[in-house]
């Protein structure tokens, strides 16, 4: 079984929306873990199910995430948005790959291991002091 990581206070953006828009793709990232250490046929069916929810975890968080950036005016929105796009070509072509027959379970675990360690516990790290300030700002006013 492999070491699945668990939600910790410290990865919070301070935001409760999107926090949890984070803590469902830590799940999804156990859950390619698991699957790919699956080699029972019906691992193919849970890759393809891993691989839909996160097109749908894109999809919402991606535009809540932008969404919530444009409203505090965030600087690193033009950063979020080109990292969003990355992401969603390579899903694409995990998508592609899988409608073809190619199930790279590994190849998934290890994108998704790099996204949360890259994209979510640096990138959305960096606006975590604008939210604060955003709302210390409307708690003065």
């Amino acid at each position: 079984m492999p070491e699945l990581l668990q939600w910790n206070p410290s990865y919070s953006v301070g935001n409760r929306a999107l926090d949890a828009q984070h803590q469902w793709v830590l799940e999804l990232c156990n859950r390619a873990q698991v699957c790919e250490l699956d080699e029972t046929q019906k691992s193919i069916s849970t890759f393809h199910l891993i691989l839909n929810e996160l097109v749908d975890y894109a999809r919402n968080h991606f535009l809540s995430e932008e969404s919530f950036l444009r409203s505090i005016k965030s600087p690193l929105l033009g950063q979020q948005i080109a990292e969003h796009q990355e992401y969603n070509e390579k899903l694409t072509e995990f998508l592609f790959d899988a409608t073809t027959g190619i199930i790279d379970k590994r190849a998934l675990s290890i994108y998704l291991g790099r996204w949360w360690a890259k994209h979510i516990l640096v990138s959305d790290m960096q606006y975590k002091k604008e939210i604060e300030s955003s709302e210390n700002l409307s708690l003065r006013q």
